[in-house]
C-alpha cells in the first residue's frame, strides 16, 4: 500500500513537472543598467534624469533549437509631478524583440528600450504652495516578459512577481 501511494506521488510529480516545463521551455532574466544621468538646476530646485535599460537574457531550455523567438516586454513605472499632491501616474513602456536561431542551453542577450526616470528636489528654504513633498521620485513597479514561439507563449518572466495579477498584458 505505501510503495503504491509513494508511485503515485512520483507518477503526479513527474506529470506536474512536466506540464510546467511546456510553460517555461524558455527561461528570462532582467539586470537593470544605467544608460544616461543628466542633473539641472533651476533657482529653486535640482531636477535629476536617469535612463535605465534591462539587459535580458534569453536561455532556451528545450531540447530543440527554436528558429524564431520574439519576446514582448512591459516596463511599469510611476511618474510622480513635482508640486503635486495626486498620487504618482502609472505608465508602462512596451516593446519587442525577435530573436533567430536560439539554440539550446545557450543564452542570448538583448537590451531594452531606455525609461527615462526622474527626481525633483526643492531647496531647503522652498516649498509647494499645495503643501506637496519637497522631493518627488519617479520609479520602475515591475517588468513583465513574454517569450513566443509559433505563436505560442513558451516563457514568461515577471518582477516582482505579483506584476502580473496586478496589470493587464496589453498587445
Amino acid at each position: 500500500m505505501k510503495t503504491m501511494l509513494l508511485q503515485l506521488v512520483a507518477g503526479l510529480i513527474f506529470v506536474s513537472s512536466a506540464a510546467h516545463a511546456q510553460v517555461h521551455d524558455v527561461v528570462i532574466t532582467a539586470t537593470r543598467k544605467k544608460v544616461d544621468e543628466q542633473k539641472s538646476r533651476s533657482s529653486m530646485q535640482t531636477i535629476t534624469t536617469r535612463e535605465y535599460a534591462y539587459t535580458v537574457t534569453v536561455t532556451n531550455r528545450s531540447f530543440k533549437a527554436m528558429p524564431q523567438l520574439e519576446v514582448k516586454y512591459m516596463i511599469f513605472y510611476e511618474e510622480a509631478q513635482p508640486g503635486s499632491k495626486d498620487k504618482p501616474a502609472t505608465l508602462n513602456l512596451q516593446g519587442k524583440e525577435s530573436l533567430t536561431n536560439l539554440e539550446n542551453n545557450r543564452p542570448v542577450t538583448f537590451e531594452t528600450q531606455p525609461v527615462k526616470l526622474s527626481k525633483s528636489e526643492l531647496d531647503g528654504h522652498v516649498y509647494w504652495t499645495s503643501g506637496a513633498k519637497s522631493q518627488t521620485k519617479d520609479s520602475v513597479t515591475g517588468l513583465w516578459f513574454r517569450a513566443y514561439a509559433d505563436g505560442k507563449i513558451v516563457g514568461e518572466y515577471a518582477n516582482p512577481s505579483t506584476t502580473s495579477k496586478k496589470f493587464d498584458w496589453k498587445e
